[in-house]
């Protein structure tokens, strides 16, 4: 499979779809015509053992989107996480992200996609020697960037997620919230077309992961499709996104401005 040349990031999409509704939904005028950025068909994820984590999964999620995955330990949504940065392959089905097939891919092209896609974590995954500026770069150095475009880079998105006084701090002076941000910073440096979020406010207290979903909230709104796996169901109920549930490696719920359990 041969790649396409990666995209410029989408920051300002907003502005092309227009207004979003109450419930942070694209309005449906708008909606049909934007792309996916996620497709599931089919999907079924076994592991070696037999262990089935995911079945007949069908899901889509298009640009621009803020999605809470939610489901008890257990139910596939690490797996189904993982699935989408390659670092599983589906057993049955095809999962594509912006339109490729992860499944096809070379291993040589594998870096390539990823670099579309930010990934934040619940545990931060800093690098503890390095400060806090070193750690956003080191996301570009990786991948090959220009020495040139390196700097302006890292200082936009701090500024963006507020640190730009912490630039030259270590991990270890940071507050949670504090590390959470860089490691956010880090996934949006090289203008993802996707972030994936784990678990981004396990380790927080509450007032804090608030701040974290206003920031993951403020860059959806530039344009960045988010899909986020999360516990938290008081700020699941209280955003009334959409809300994908995961049981026992199914979907058995995908509902706009929806609550983090049924309501029937």
């Amino acid at each position: 499979m041969t790649l396409a040349p990666d995209r410029p990031g989408r920051f300002g999409l907003r502005d092309r779809l227009g207004r979003r509704s109450a419930d942070g939904s694209t309005p449906a005028a708008v909606y049909g015509a934007v792309r996916p950025v996620i497709v599931f068909r089919d999907v079924e994820m076994t592991y070696p053992g037999g262990k089935v984590a995911l079945r007949d999964v069908d899901l889509t999620i298009r640009e621009g989107e803020f999605v809470f995955l939610v489901g008890p330990s257990g139910a596939g949504k690490s797996t189904l996480l993982r699935l989408l940065i390659r670092d599983e392959v589906a057993t049955n089905g095809q999962v594509l992200v912006d339109g490729v097939d992860l499944a096809r891919l070379r291993r040589r092209e594998v870096p390539r996609v990823r670099r579309r896609i930010g990934t934040i974590f619940q545990d931060f995954k800093l690098l503890p020697s390095r400060p806090v500026w070193d750690n956003v770069a080191f996301a570009l150095e990786v991948t090959g960037a220009p020495r040139k475009t390196i700097a302006p880079a890292v200082d936009r998105v701090l500024a963006l997620v507020g640190l730009t006084a912490q630039a030259r701090q270590q991990p270890a002076q940071l507050s949670g919230g504090e590390q959470q941000r860089t490691a956010i910073a880090r996934a949006l440096v090289h203008d993802p077309r996707l972030i994936i979020a784990d678990e981004p406010t396990g380790n927080l207290d509450p007032l804090i992961s608030w701040e974290i979903i206003q920031l993951l909230l403020r860059i959806n709104e530039l344009g960045v499709t988010v899909i986020m796996a999360t516990h938290d169901a008081e700020v699941v109920t209280a955003l009334r996104r959409r809300v994908v549930a995961l049981e026992d490696g199914r979907v058995v719920r995908d509902e706009l401005g929806a609550a983090y359990h049924r309501e029937d």
